[in-house]
């Protein structure tokens, strides 16, 4: 996640770089089509995932790696970025060696690959059987499933718990049950605020001139009288977007599949009762006030483009944005964003999802050329500081300077030659410094909301979509059909057409198959 504006979340990236090309299933829930949208829920489905037993055998008979021989490895680390290779990426490698040389008796290649390129890349780096040892992998990108099912991957059950015990002990055993898969762990997490506790924003000085005390604020239903003063009173549009009004987990809900973000469970449900969102009670509520609105004035005939929405803001046509994550002590993000201060609301409770887990991981690849030196390498970016900050900021003096050193706030070098902005995909960002002095203490505020969130009852539960792979390709395109349209273009009491045409599709095919897996699943636990 993000501090200021210079950089970016993981979900803002993929918007950005047009990732999110099935964006428009977000918008009622399965996940967010705005400018930090969550990728997993809007990822096209995959033909084969590494549910399914039979598949799961790939990867527990991969070839395996050379044992330790003591000597001194090199370690080819393979990443994307958004900004381009850094031009001081050698100096920082230079520096991080010094480390990681003494550390753990390795030096560290840093291939960092542009983002368009990557995932090509590496599928062919791992189809030609190439040499490397560790690589960026997700739920959204470099498919962390595909890669365990083609037996690209090392298990890391021993490795991790033995030789980073830091990292290990650093999250809740359900957290590490999300990213294994049929009971096998191929991949380090790399740990960051993982439940999408959606909410909004407001600009100060509005708030207060109508007295809107933000805490008072429980349920998007306590905004409207504010709303209808705003309106009247600004001769403003207020919110500059109706996008993401209705996020599954401000529904109570959170989704099973990331490609079948319609299927909701609630997380207190243990027996996993599946719900097409469109029959969730809570979703035809919201759905109806999201269309009373609409009617009202309160959004925008025609909701802006994403990168449309921060100048709006700027300019003062609007004065609320829904924001699909709300993190503590996270103002100073949007303030650069949108140039005026402002108070921030959490309307969705912490709710942990395979997806929210899996969106960033670490794994290690069949062919390195040392195991047990890649987890050394996963403990030592995940538990020291130093060594996780220079691969984040680079070095001290030349890329960054302390502002105030012992709340550990810096401030980086403008135009310096390296800003890679991805500290959420190198390790765990709970150990980045802070970037600005109104964010120190939200890290151990994101610590707590990843412990203290509900962990969703399929929580590790990954599909296989092979039976159902051509129901669920019909299926997203009479949901899609449907979602983009929004409240203001059927009332709630006419949602039965929607799910009456997804059933058509073979939606109940979809769920029965998902239930089965999820019963047989349930029993392996």
């Amino acid at each position: 996640m993000s501090t200021n504006s210079n950089r970016y979340s993981r979900r803002r990236f993929l918007t950005l770089a047009g990732a999110t090309a099935a964006a428009g299933l977000a918008a009622a829930c399965g996940g967010a089509a705005t400018p930090a949208a969550a990728p997993a829920a809007t990822q096209a489905p995959q033909s084969t995932q590494a549910g399914a037993a039979t598949q799961a055998v790939a990867a527990t008979s991969a070839p395996t790696t050379a044992p330790s021989t003591g000597k001194s490895v090199t370690l080819k680390y393979v990443y994307t970025n958004f900004v381009g290779v850094p031009t001081d990426q050698k100096l920082v490698a230079d520096a991080l060696n010094k480390i990681t040389q003494d550390r753990i008796n390795a030096k560290m290649d840093l291939q960092n690959l542009e983002y368009g390129s990557f995932n090509d890349k590496v599928q062919l780096m791992s189809a030609g059987g190439e040499q490397y040892d560790l690589v960026y992998t997700a739920n959204w990108v470099n498919d962390y499933y595909k890669n365990v099912n083609n037996g690209q991957f090392v298990a890391l059950d021993d490795l991790i718990p033995n030789l980073a015990p830091g990292l290990w002990k650093s999250m809740p055993t359900a957290t590490w049950g999300a990213a294994k898969v049929q009971g096998k762990l191929y991949a380090g997490i790399n740990q960051q605020e993982f439940p999408k506790i959606g909410g909004f924003i407001v600009k100060k000085s509005i708030a207060d001139k109508y007295k809107l005390d933000v805490n008072t604020i429980n349920k998007w239903e306590d905004l409207e009288p504010y709303l209808e003063q705003v309106k009247n009173g600004e001769k403003i549009t207020p919110f500059v977007s109706s996008t993401g009004f209705l996020q599954q987990e401000i529904c109570g809900y959170g989704d099973v599949d990331d490609a079948m973000g319609w299927i909701w469970v609630k997380p207190d449900d243990k027996s996993a009762t599946l719900v097409n969102q469109f029959n969730a009670p809570r979703f035809q509520q919201l759905w109806d006030v999201e269309r009373s609105w609409w009617n009202k004035g309160y959004f925008p005939k025609e909701d802006p483009k994403l990168d449309q929405e921060a100048d709006l803001l700027k300019a003062n046509k609007a004065v609320f944005q829904w924001q699909p994550v709300i993190k503590p002590k996270f103002e100073s993000e949007y303030v650069a964003r949108t140039g005026w201060d402002l108070y921030q609301r959490a309307l969705a409770p912490g709710i942990l999802t395979t997806a929210g887990i899996t969106a960033t991981l670490t794994g290690v690849s069949r062919t390195t050329v040392s195991k047990e030196a890649c987890a050394k390498w996963l403990e030592l970016v995940n538990t020291d500081k130093p060594t996780y900050n220079l691969l984040c900021l680079g070095i001290e003096g030349k890329h960054w300077n302390w502002v105030d050193k012992a709340n550990e706030v810096i401030q980086q070098v403008q135009n310096s030659g390296y800003n890679p902005t991805t500290d959420w995909m190198f390790g765990n960002q709970f150990n980045a410094y802070y970037r600005d002095p109104k964010s120190v203490g939200a890290w151990p505020a994101g610590k707590q909301i990843n412990d203290s969130a509900t962990p969703m009852p399929t929580l590790g539960f990954v599909m296989n979509r092979d039976p159902v792979k051509n129901e669920i390709a019909s299926v997203s395109s009479v949901y899609t059909g449907y979602v983009p349209t929004g409240p203001q273009g059927i009332p709630a009491s006419d949602l039965s057409k929607a799910t009456s045409a997804m059933d058509a599709a073979g939606n109940k095919k979809i769920m029965d198959e998902m239930a089965k897996q999820i019963a047989a699943w349930m029993k392996t636990k």
